[in-house]
């Protein structure tokens, strides 16, 4: 019986054909929808640990238009390495000033004796964004007293947005450089 069920298979009566199938385009497209959603998803759970904030000298003073002291250049920041280790899972963020505040402004005196230099003023802000205190932790340039004054009277009225720790409002310590220059830019 089993010499039969062999010839039978071997007949040339059976006739099977050996055509590849096609695959459906329906197929296809949902493949590739689903190759692009997984990307798209990669990508935005994959980007959320190389973002940082920016460090705290390049964003303490707000911006304006004509501004009449300026801010010095970019500070160095720490390496990316160490601000991704330091990113924790909830966002914490540091006080930034709000954009209404005021820009300290160039003393008459010093302008017209052509007194110039940097001054970088520490301060304390409170969990509700205001300046609890201030004071000046560094100079260069012409050392005066017209433009310590200057700074130290603005930035007291200064308010914050408050740094946020674990979701909380915290205080914080932040430090504000502001250049004097009497040239024209």
């Amino acid at each position: 019986m089993s010499a039969t069920t062999h010839e039978h298979l071997h007949s040339p009566h059976l006739h099977v054909s050996e055509r590849p199938q096609r695959t459906s385009p329906w197929l296809w497209m949902a493949l590739i929808v689903a190759m692009f959603a997984a990307a798209l998803m990669w990508l935005r759970f994959s980007g959320q640990e190389d973002v940082a904030p920016a460090p705290v000298g390049e964003r303490m003073l707000p911006a304006s238009e004509t501004p009449v002291a300026t801010a010095p250049a970019a500070r160095n920041a720490a390496p990316a390495s160490e601000q991704r280790k330091a990113a924790p899972a909830v966002r914490n963020r540091e006080a930034s000033p709000l954009a209404s505040n005021d820009k300290p402004t160039y003393p008459p005196t010093a302008l017209r004796n052509g007194v110039q230099g940097s001054v970088v003023a520490s301060l304390n802000v409170d969990t509700r964004g205001n300046v609890t205190e201030a004071s000046i932790v560094s100079r260069s340039g012409e050392r005066s007293r017209d433009l310590d004054r200057s700074v130290l009277r603005t930035v007291q009225g200064w308010k914050f947005e408050p740094a946020m720790q674990n979701g909380r409002a915290v205080a914080s310590v932040v430090r504000v450089p502001v250049d004097f220059r009497t040239e024209q830019r």
